[in-house]
C-alpha cells in the first residue's frame, strides 16, 4: 500500500510498505489513529501516535477510512466464522485487527439494532409516509449465476409490501420502475473484482473496478472491450458525447483518455495526488485542443489542453479543499469542494457562481457530491441529505449595460436518508438513498427548504465545514446500512411519490459512498452501481403495467390498456389480449360473475373455434349457457354443430323463451334441422307450450314446410304469415283457401288486402260463399273489392247494399259509404235499393234515389220536411236544373220565415234576390233580414268590384307589353365586316360609304341606294325560283315600295318591309291559296 509523508520542508512524498501487524485505537471524536506499526519493508515509518495531514507538517492522527475494504488479492481468500466474522486463510484470527473490528462493529449494531426496535417497531428499512409506497424489490438476475457475496441473507427473500398507518398493505400504487440485475460478463468481473464507478452512453456502458480495470459492456453486460492501463481504483469514468473517447481517472493519480477505436489516439496524464473527477470537453471529439478539466485531493481544479509540443495545464481554481466532483455542460463547468459548488464560464473564462455548502453538514468526502446537467444552463446537486436545482440566466447590469450570467436556486429541500446519486425523471427526480442509524433516526424533514429563487454569488466566504463534525461520520459508517433505496421524488412538492428498497448483493457491507447512479438520457434507464453489483431501472412499460394491474385483480384497466394499444401503437403481439381476457374470465368465472364473463368472450376468443369450444365447455360446468347463448359465433367461425345443438337442447328443456329466440336468431346450417324437430315434437306430445310452437314453425320453416308453418301461425294468430305467403305464392291456393275466415281473424286489415289483390288465386265467389256468416268480414272485403274497382264484383252489389245500410245503422266508423256506393255504382236495382234504404229510414240515400228515379218534388219534401237543410235543398234544385222545381222551392218556403231567411243566404246567383224579397208576405217576420240583405248588396258590390279590378289588370298588362316591344325594336343590331347586301352581294360596309345601311329586324341588311334605286332593275330576289316568278315579284315589290314610302330618320328614303321577307311571304300565300284552290 502507499503511505504519504512530508520532509522537513512540508513537502509530501509517497513510499509504498506493508504492514504486519497495526494497533489502532480511537479518540473522543471517533477518529482512529495508529499507535504501533510493524513494517516488513525497509524506509522511513511513521512512528507511533504520529501522522500528518494532507495540508500541514503538523503530526496529528491520521483518520483512516476503516470501512473501506480493498479489492481481495487472487493469493488471500477471505472467510466467515459461525458469528459472521471475517477472517483470511493464512491469518491467526485470534490477533488480527479484523477480529477486533467486528468485534466492535456488533457491539454497535446490537445497540442500535436496539434502539430501533424499541422507537420504529413498523418501520423496518425507514419511514413510512400515507402518501407515497415504500417497496422492497427482488429483482430477477440476467443470468442464473448471479456473484454471491459473503454475508447476504436477503438474496432469496420474498416481495414484502410496508404496512401504512393503518396496518394495510399500501399497494394500490402501481410502481414506475422496474429493476434486473446485470449479469454475463459484468457478472465474472465482479466475481473477482468491484465496481467503483460507471459512465453510460447511449450506445454502450463502461465499468470502472477498484483494480484499475476499464470495461465497455453492451446493455446486456456482456463485455465489448478492456483498458487495463491504470493499476489502483478507478475513481471517474466519462465518455465524450459522440462515444469515440472514454476518460477515467484512478487514485493512483492517472489520468487515460481511450479511444473507442483503435485507430483513434490515447492519452495518459500523470498527477502527484489521487485524481478524483474528470470532465470532457462536450467536443473533445471536434477539437484539436482535445479539453479536459479534472481535480482531485491536491484541491486543484485545472484544464488541460493539447499543444503543439505538449500538454498545457491551466489552474482555474485551487485552495478550497479536495475537488469531489465535475460535470461540463457546454460553456458552463460544475465542481464541487469543501466550501460547496462552483460554476465557471467558458466563454468568458470566468467563475459565476458559487452554492455553499450548509453550515452542520458532514465532510465533503464522507458522501458524494452528485451533479447532473439536466439542461445546458440547468444543474441539479445532491450531496448529503440536500437538494438544489440551479437556474443559469442571463441579464443585464444596469451600471455597465454588458449582459451577464447569473445562477438562481430555483429550488431546494431535503431528504431523510443520504444522497448516494441523483438524476431527472421526466417532471420528477430520480434519487439514490443510503439509509444508516442516523438517517433511520429521522432527524431532518424532506419538506422543502424553499420556494423563492435565490440569486447566488461567485463569493466563497461562506463558512466552512466544521472539522468537528464527527458524530455523523461515525453514524454514517457500514454498522446500520440497510438496503440502498430508489426515491421518485416529485418536484412540486418535494416529496417521495414511490420509494423502492433495493436488495442489493452485500448491501450490509457498503458505505454512502460505495454507491452509484448513473443513467441513460435517450431511454431513461438508471443503473445503480455497488461494488458487487450492477442494477438496472427501466420505466416500467405497457406489459409491466398490464402484469401489475392482473396482479392486483384490476383485469377492467387492464383489457381496456390492450385494447387502446392494439388501436394505437400496436406495441403488444396480437396474442396478448386473449393471454389478458383468459385470465379475465377464469378470475370472473371464479366469482361466479359468469354473465359478465360471458360478454367478454367475443373480445377474447374472437375467431378461434378451438379457444370458443374451450371456453364453452367450462361454462358448460358451471351452468351458464344461457349468458353465453348471445356471444357466441354464428358466423365467422362457426363452431361444430354439436355446440349448437347442446345449447338449443339445453334451452328446450329449460327456457323455452331463448329456445325461439335462438331458432329465430340462428341460422339453420349451424345444426342439424331433423333433430331439432324430432326433439321439439317429443317435447309438445308431453307438454304443450305456446312459445315451443312458435319455434316448431320456424324449424317448419327452415325445413321448407310451409304448409305446416301456415297452420301453426294461423291457429296461434301469431307469426309473420303474410312474409311467408309472399315468399311462397302457392299458399294462397293452397291452404289460404279453405281458411279464409281463419285467415281474415289472424289479420283482418292486411288479409282482406290480400285477398282482394289476389283474386286470380282465389276467386271472389269462394271467399263470399265462406264469409256468408260473417257478416262484417263479407262487408269489409266487398267494400275493399269496390274500391278497387267498382265493377269487378257488380254480381254482389245488390247484398252489399243490404251490407252497407245495416253499416249506417250500426254506427259507422265511416258514414256515407253507402250514398257513394249508390253514386258509383250501376249494377243494382234503384227500387230494391230505395225500398231497403226505406226500411233503414236512411233519407240522404233515399233523396238521391229518388232523383234518379225522376220524382224530384219527393225527393225535395224529403229534404224540407225529414231533413229540415235548406242549403242542400237549394243543392238539390241546382243539380235538378229544373224551373219549376225552383218555383216549388220559394213557394213552399214562404210559409216559412226560417227557410226564408237560408235561402236568401244561399240562393246565389240562381235566382233574381229581388224577384224573391217581392215574393216575401208582408208582416212577416224572418231572423236575420238585415244582415241578408247587406250581404246581398256586398256580394253585388265585391263582384262589380272585381270587374273592375279585372279590367284595370288587363289595361295595364296591355300595355306594359307594348312598351316592351317598342324597346325591344328601338334596339341596336351588330352588322359584321363580313356581312353583305342581300340586293348587291357586295360588303355592307365599303371603303368609301355612298350610301346609308339598312337594317330590318330579320337580319336582312341592304344599301339604301340598292332599296331606293327605281331604275335598276336589281331586286332581291330567290336565286332558286324561276326567272318569270322572279320578274313578276320584282313588279310587285316596286308597286308595295311606292305605295309605302314614307319618311325615316336618319335616312333620305323610308322602307318598311325587308323586300325578302315581303316576297316570301306572298310565295307562301300563293302557294297556300293554290293548293287550296287543288282541294
Amino acid at each position: 500500500m502507499s503511505t504519504r509523508y512530508i520532509d522537513e520542508n512540508g513537502d509530501e512524498y509517497e513510499e509504498e510498505f506493508e504492514y504486519e501487524e497495526v494497533e489502532v485505537e480511537v479518540d473522543e471524536d471517533g477518529n482512529e489513529y495508529i499507535i504501533e506499526s510493524t513494517p516488513i519493508k525497509s524506509g522511513t515509518f511513521i512512528p507511533s501516535g504520529t501522522n500528518f495531514l494532507d495540508n500541514g507538517s503538523t503530526a496529528k492522527p491520521i483518520i483512516f477510512d476503516i470501512g473501506y475494504n480493498p479489492p481481495p488479492s487472487s493469493s488471500q481468500q477471505h472467510y466467515q466464522n459461525d458469528n459472521g466474522q471475517e477472517y483470511d486463510e493464512n491469518e491467526d484470527t485470534s490477533t488480527t485487527i479484523r477480529q477486533q473490528q467486528q468485534q466492535q462493529q456488533q457491539q454497535q449494531q446490537q445497540q442500535q439494532q436496539q434502539q430501533k426496535q424499541q422507537q420504529y417497531q413498523h418501520q423496518p428499512n425507514g419511514y413510512t409516509s400515507p402518501n407515497r409506497t415504500i417497496r422492497n424489490i427482488e429483482y430477477e438476475d440476467s443470468e442464473n449465476n448471479a456473484p454471491p457475496v459473503a454475508g447476504d441473507e436477503d438474496e432469496d427473500e420474498e416481495v414484502e409490501y410496508e404496512e401504512d398507518e393503518e396496518g394495510k398493505v399500501d399497494d394500490e400504487i402501481e410502481p414506475i420502475l422496474k429493476y434486473n440485475r446485470l449479469g454475463h460478463g459484468i457478472t465474472e468481473i465482479l466475481k473477482k473484482d468491484s465496481a467503483s464507478c460507471m459512465a453510460i452512453h447511449p450506445k454502450f456502458l463502461v465499468l470502472g473496478t477498484h483494480w484499475g480495470s476499464v470495461t465497455i459492456h453492451d446493455f446486456d453486460g456482456n463485455e465489448i472491450k478492456r483498458y487495463d492501463t491504470q493499476n489502483s481504483t478507478i475513481t471517474e469514468i466519462v465518455i465524450d458525447p459522440k462515444g469515440d473517447y472514454i476518460a477515467s481517472c484512478s487514485e493512483d493519480g492517472k489520468v487515460v483518455i481511450n479511444p473507442f477505436d483503435k485507430s483513434g489516439e490515447q492519452f495518459i496524464y500523470n498527477y502527484t495526488r489521487p485524481i478524483t473527477a474528470i470532465a470532457l470537453d462536450p467536443e473533445f471529439a471536434n477539437k484539436n485542443t482535445r479539453q479536459f478539466v479534472s481535480g482531485g485531493k491536491q484541491g486543484q481544479l485545472v484544464i488541460n489542453s493539447k499543444g503543439w509540443f505538449r500538454s498545457k495545464e491551466t489552474v482555474i481554481h485551487s485552495s478550497e479543499g479536495p475537488i469531489y466532483a465535475i460535470k461540463w455542460s457546454g460553456i458552463f463547468i460544475a465542481w464541487a469542494n469543501d466550501l460547496g459548488v462552483k460554476i465557471y464560464d467558458c466563454s468568458t473564462n470566468t467563475r459565476i457562481a458559487h452554492i455553499p455548502r450548509k453550515e452542520g453538514s458532514p465532510r465533503g468526502e464522507m458522501y458524494r457530491c452528485c451533479l447532473c446537467w439536466e439542461k445546458p444552463n440547468q444543474l441539479i446537486i445532491g450531496w448529503a441529505k440536500s437538494v438544489e436545482v440551479i437556474q443559469i440566466t442571463e441579464k443585464v447590469d444596469m451600471a455597465t449595460g454588458h449582459t451577464v450570467k447569473i445562477a438562481q436556486i430555483m429550488n431546494q429541500f431535503n431528504t431523510k436518508y443520504w444522497i448516494s446519486g441523483i438524476a431527472p425523471f421526466a417532471e420528477e427526480l430520480v434519487i439514490l438513498g443510503y439509509n444508516d442509524a442516523t438517517t433511520i433516526d429521522g432527524q431532518d424533514d424532506p419538506s422543502s427548504m424553499s420556494a423563492t429563487p435565490k440569486v447566488l454569488t461567485n463569493s466563497s466566504t461562506s463558512n466552512p465545514t466544521s472539522p468537528n463534525i464527527t458524530g455523523a461520520w461515525n453514524q454514517g459508517r457500514v454498522d446500520g446500512a440497510s438496503k440502498p433505496s430508489i426515491h421518485i421524488v416529485s418536484r412540486k412538492t418535494n416529496s417521495s411519490i414511490t420509494t423502492d428498497n433495493l436488495s442489493v448483493n452485500g448491501y450490509q457491507h457498503y458505505k454512502a459512498t460505495d454507491y452509484r447512479l448513473d443513467y441513460n438520457t435517450d431511454e431513461s434507464i438508471f443503473y445503480i452501481v455497488c461494488p458487487k453489483d450492477v442494477v438496472a431501472a427501466k420505466p416500467r412499460n405497457l406489459d409491466d403495467h398490464l402484469t401489475w394491474l392482473m396482479e392486483k385483480l384490476k383485469y377492467d384497466e387492464a383489457l381496456d390498456a390492450v385494447e387502446r394499444d392494439i388501436k394505437t401503437i400496436k406495441s403488444l403481439p396480437s396474442t396478448k389480449i386473449k393471454e389478458v381476457g383468459e385470465r379475465y374470465i377464469d378470475y370472473l368465472l371464479v366469482k361466479k360473475d359468469i354473465r359478465k364473463a360471458a360478454s367478454l368472450c367475443p373480445k377474447i376468443c374472437q375467431r378461434d373455434p378451438e379457444l370458443w369450444e374451450k371456453w364453452i365447455y367450462r361454462f358448460l360446468k358451471l351452468g351458464g349457457l344461457q349468458p353465453l347463448c348471445q356471444y357466441i359465433p354464428i358466423g365467422n367461425p362457426s363452431l361444430s354443430c354439436a355446440i349448437y345443438e347442446m345449447f338449443l337442447n339445453h334451452f328446450l328443456q329449460n327456457d323455452p323463451d331463448s329456445f325461439l329466440k335462438t331458432v329465430t336468431e340462428w341460422s339453420p346450417s349451424l345444426y342439424n334441422i331433423q333433430a331439432i324437430i324430432a326433439a321439439v315434437e317429443d317435447k309438445l306430445s308431453r307438454q304443450y307450450n305456446e312459445t315451443i310452437m312458435i319455434a316448431l314453425a320456424q324449424l317448419y320453416t327452415y325445413d321448407n314446410n310451409m304448409e305446416k308453418t301456415l297452420d301453426i301461425y294461423l291457429k296461434l294468430k301469431s307469426g309473420n304469415v303474410f312474409d311467408l305467403i309472399t315468399r311462397y305464392p302457392e299458399l294462397l291456393s293452397n291452404s289460404i283457401q279453405n281458411k279464409i275466415i281463419l285467415f281474415i281473424e289472424y289479420n283482418q286489415s292486411e288479409a282482406i288486402k290480400l285477398l282482394v289483390a289476389s283474386t286470380d288465386r282465389i276467386p271472389i265467389p269462394v271467399v263470399v260463399s265462406q264469409l256468408k256468416d260473417r257478416k262484417d268480414f263479407l262487408h269489409s272485403y266487398l267494400h275493399t273489392l269496390f274500391l278497387k274497382d267498382p265493377h269487378i264484383a257488380s254480381d254482389f252489389h245488390e247484398i252489399q247494399i243490404q251490407l252497407y245500410a245495416q253499416n249506417e245503422c250500426d254506427q259507422p266508423i265511416k258514414p256515407g259509404l253507402l250514398i257513394n256506393f249508390l253514386k258509383n255504382s250501376g249494377h243494382y236495382s234503384l227500387e230494391k235499393a230505395l225500398e231497403e234504404c226505406s226500411k233503414k229510414e236512411l233519407y240522404e240515400e233515399m233523396v238521391y234515389l229518388l232523383g234518379r228515379i225522376g220524382n224530384a218534388k219527393e225527393a225535395l219534401n224529403l229534404i224540407l220536411d225529414k231533413l229540415g237543410k235548406i242549403k242542400d235543398a237549394v243543392e238539390f234544385v241546382e243539380q235538378q236544373k229544373d224551373e219549376e222545381l225552383w218555383e216549388y222551392l220559394i213557394n213552399k218556403s214562404m210559409d216559412n220565415p226560417l227557410y226564408i231567411s237560408e235561402l236568401l243566404e244561399n240562393i246565389g246567383s240562381n235566382v233574381d234576390p229581388i224577384k224573391l224579397i217581392r215574393l216575401i208576405p208582408e208582416k212577416m217576420e224572418i231572423q236575420d233580414l238585415r244582415d241578408r240583405l247587406v250581404k246581398i248588396l256586398s256580394d253585388y258590390n265585391l263582384q262589380m268590384s272585381l270587374r273592375e279590378g279585372c279590367r284595370e289588370i288587363l289595361k295595364s298588362d296591355c300595355v306594359n307589353l307594348e312598351e316592351a316591344l317598342v324597346d325591344s325594336l328601338r334596339m341596336g343590331r351588330v352588322v359584321e365586316d363580313l356581312t353583305k347586301c342581300a340586293t348587291c352581294c357586295q360588303p355592307i360596309i365599303l371603303p368609301r360609304p355612298d350610301s346609308s345601311i339598312v337594317l330590318y329586324f330579320c337580319n336582312h341588311t341592304y344599301h339604301s341606294r340598292c332599296l331606293k334605286s327605281n331604275d335598276s332593275t336589281t331586286t332581291a330576289t330567290n336565286p332558286n325560283q324561276p326567272q318569270n316568278q322572279q320578274q313578276k315579284q320584282q313588279q310587285q315589290q316596286q308597286q308595295q315600295q311606292q305605295q309605302k314610302q314614307k319618311q325615316h330618320q336618319g335616312l333620305e328614303v323610308s322602307f318598311s318591309n325587308c323586300p325578302i321577307c315581303v316576297q316570301s311571304s306572298q310565295t307562301k300565300i300563293s302557294k297556300f291559296n293554290s293548293r287550296k284552290i287543288g282541294q
